[in-house]
């Protein structure tokens, strides 16, 4: 699970996505606690 602070453009928990699913990381899910 990844989890951030503030979602903006959403940039930081995409590259952070993507990177775990090239190392084959099977689920990935994201909790934003402010916008």
């Amino acid at each position: 699970m990844l989890v951030d602070d503030i979602y903006t453009t959403g940039s930081t928990l995409y590259h952070a996505r993507e990177l775990l699913l090239a190392h084959n990381c099977g689920c990935v899910r994201s909790v934003t606690l402010a916008r």
